[in-house]
């Protein structure tokens, strides 16, 4: 058995136990590491917040371990520190997520605590308001970042005001400076059993985890029904929309290029997740990087990205450049682009992509905390237990034909939008 394939089968071997209030818990045996790794989601974030609330969904994340109804901040922290352990809680986009890391034997505390925190949360105020000062003081420090306010500008221009992926999920500093504690009570309320997961990988006996997990958790009840992920319609982007931000006091310019892309769920994630890397991720930058810095040398730093979740985010090409070369760097981007859909891959570049994609998601399953994050992705977009098997195969069937064809279907050299954020340009 090979260590790819090994690992596959540790990950094909996990317990997965459904509770009667629906959570689910994703189990890892691992005897040879005596740190066990917790991690958790409630499928509940900015998806779900209002609008003119942008930024409650993390802000309610982060305050999770500020205090619960028999822990204060304070405590939480002692009793985790005397043990050498840890615990987190943050939120995103589309879920909630909690942590936390421990020796075997301090199990069962941890989950105490984790689980007090992510059903009892009890937002003291003088901790909520310790915790907007830290989160203002970043969105701040954000609002003069070039490739922060270059992200937030394509968001806008990619979709409608009333769509979730509009904006950043962090929020601005004026939406959170107006969120209230009762605000963060409100929210948390959506916090729902049936749309919770855990992932613990460790030396621990699934069985008796299961006993804990069923003690500490048993007992949450749902206060309303989950919450759904549909996310309204975006209207496809016409010609060329742009924006450029300017930023004094900089020295280098960010470009953003960006299209519609795809979910997680789509039948073309994976061609496109393929091309994806060809095109901007492998390597330096992939053919991106190759064109744009290093044969042309007009940028600091150039790739692409693809955010594909539950909903279609944004493919996008990314440069870091001098100012002076911006729309030199623009051109060139559109122009790869346009070279990439026209003729597609090498077949150097997509033999590389194959097996860089293939060695990296075995790379991943080295450590606990890895196998935890799969297991949970598994479990979010549904994909089974055999995925790792079966993800090898996957990628390798990937043909030269898909990826032109998934290049052509979502990027385009006429219908996009492109920010650049940075210094004025005389």
């Amino acid at each position: 058995m090979t260590a790819s394939n090994g690992r596959a089968a540790t990950i094909e071997t996990a317990t997965r136990h459904v509770f009667p209030n629906g959570m689910v818990a994703l189990l890892q045996r691992n005897p040879s590491s005596p740190i066990v790794t917790v991690r958790g989601e409630v499928r509940v974030g900015a998806v779900h917040e209002p609008a003119l609330q942008s930024g409650l969904a993390v802000f309610t994340g982060a305050a999770l371990i500020r205090g619960t109804a028999a822990r204060s901040f304070q405590q939480i922290v002692a009793e985790t520190e005397a043990l050498g352990a840890s615990v987190h809680a943050g939120g995103g986009m589309h879920s909630s997520g909690f942590a936390g890391r421990a020796l075997a034997e301090d199990l069962p505390l941890i989950l105490e605590i984790v689980a007090d925190m992510v059903q009892r949360p009890s937002f003291p105020a003088h901790e909520v308001e310790r915790l907007r000062g830290q989160f203002l003081m970043g969105l701040r420090e954000s609002e003069q970042e070039t490739r922060t306010q270059a992200s937030r500008a394509a968001r806008a221009l990619l979709f409608p005001p009333e769509h979730p992926y509009s904006r950043l999920s962090s929020g601005t500093a004026e939406s959170v400076q107006a969120l209230t504690r009762a605000d963060l009570v409100a929210f948390h309320r959506l916090y729902h059993p049936g749309a919770a997961t855990i992932a613990i990988v460790g030396d621990i006996d699934p069985p008796q985890v299961i006993d804990e997990l069923e003690r500490v958790f048993g007992g949450w009840e749902a206060q309303s029904a989950p919450p759904d992920q549909v996310l309204p319609p975006a209207p496809p982007v016409q010609g060329l929309l742009r924006r450029d931000i300017v930023l004094s006091g900089k020295v280098q310019s960010d470009i953003i290029y960006g299209v519609h892309g795809l979910s997680r769920t789509s039948p073309d994630f994976y061609a496109a997740n393929v091309a994806n890397m060809i095109l901007g991720r492998i390597g330096l930058g992939g053919r991106l990087g190759d064109n744009v810095r290093e044969q042309q040398g007009l940028a600091y730093s150039c790739g692409s990205s693809l955010d594909a979740d539950l909903g279609a985010g944004p493919w996008a090409a990314l440069a870091g450049v001098n100012p002076a070369n911006i729309e030199r760097a623009i051109s060139a981007i559109v122009h790869e682009i346009g070279a990439f859909c026209a003729d597609g891959p090498t077949d150097d570049e997509l033999s590389d992509a194959r097996d860089y994609m293939t060695g990296s998601l075995a790379l991943g399953l080295e450590t606990n905390d890895g196998i935890a994050g799969t297991l949970l992705g598994i479990e979010r977009y549904g994909l089974g237990l055999d995925y790792i098997s079966r993800y090898p195969a996957i990628i390798r069937s990937i043909s030269a034909e898909q990826i032109v064809a998934v290049a052509r279907r979502y990027l385009s050299t006429e219908h996009y939008i492109v920010v650049t954020a940075g210094p004025a340009v005389a």
